[in-house]
C-alpha cells in the first residue's frame, strides 16, 4: 500500500496503462507535477519493475516509458479506484455541505 500512496504513482500508472508515453506527454497529462518529481518517481517505478524506460534510436534520441507486465497487474486496482472515486467525492461534498449548514 505504501507503494501506491507515493506522490503521483497512480497518475503515472494510469497514463501508461494503455500505451507507452514520452516524458513530456506524461508531464502534460498529469499537469501539476514538477519535472524533477516526475523523473524521480519514474526512476523509482522503473527500479520496482512497474515501468520500463526505452531509449529510441532517433535524432535526437527519445525516451518512452511503458507499463511492464507487473505494472499491468495494477490495472484492476486503478479501474476500481476510478469507479469508486466519483461516489466518494459526492459523499465528501455532501458531508461538507451538511457541516457548513450547521455553522
Amino acid at each position: 500500500m505504501r507503494f501506491l500512496s507515493g506522490a503521483w504513482t497512480l497518475y503515472i500508472i494510469w497514463y501508461l496503462r494503455d500505451r507507452p508515453r514520452r516524458f513530456g506527454d506524461l508531464k502534460r497529462d498529469i499537469g501539476e507535477v514538477s519535472a524533477k518529481v516526475l523523473t524521480d518517481r519514474l526512476r523509482e517505478l522503473e527500479k520496482l519493475g512497474v515501468v520500463s524506460r526505452t531509449v529510441k534510436p532517433t535524432s535526437p534520441p527519445t525516451v518512452e516509458y511503458a507499463i511492464t507486465p507487473l505494472g499491468a497487474r495494477l490495472k484492476p486496482i486503478l479501474n476500481a479506484i476510478a469507479t469508486v472515486g466519483p461516489d466518494l467525492n459526492r459523499r465528501t461534498a455532501g458531508r461538507a455541505a451538511t457541516a457548513g449548514s450547521h455553522s
